[in-house]
């Protein structure tokens, strides 16, 4: 009779035939966790600018220095988005850098209080050499 509470066994079980399959799965969800973090809290955080950016665009005599400091605010939160994307994907390792990096910039950051420790946080995992080898791995498309 199988035990539903044992460990998986197969491609990504511990008795799996390629180590390393299991280990690239462990990064992946390693990963994928603060990336989600900073995608959400990019994109979320974007919302906002784009909706005074529309409200600007609409009303005239507006100063440009508003416009500019929205725009500034809208591209970072897309930034900070598209890098924890990237990062959850483990498709570019420099732009998940971006991303995290941007994130912990206090007042560039979406919800400042979160946006440091996910941005740390990202920033932690990225500087681990397993993952780093993983980003360079899936870059030369072996994964």
């Amino acid at each position: 009779m199988d035990n539903p509470f044992e460990p998986p066994v197969g491609e990504y079980g511990p008795d799996s035939a390629d180590p390393d399959i299991a280990d690239r799965e462990r990064i992946r969800r390693r990963v994928s966790r603060p990336g989600t973090a900073l995608l959400i809290m990019g994109s979320i955080y974007s919302v906002f600018p784009a909706i005074y950016l529309v409200r600007v665009l609409l009303v005239h005599g507006v100063p440009v220095e508003d416009f500019l400091v929205l725009a500034a605010f809208f591209f970072t939160a897309i930034l900070i988005a598209v890098g924890g994307a990237k990062m959850a994907f483990m498709e570019s390792y420099s732009m998940a850098r971006i991303g995290a990096a941007l994130a912990c910039i206090p007042l560039v950051s979406p919800f400042v209080v979160w946006g440091m420790p996910f941005g740390i946080w990202a920033l932690i995992v990225l500087n681990d050499p397993k993952v780093k080898a993983a980003f360079e791995d899936k870059d030369q498309g072996s994964v």
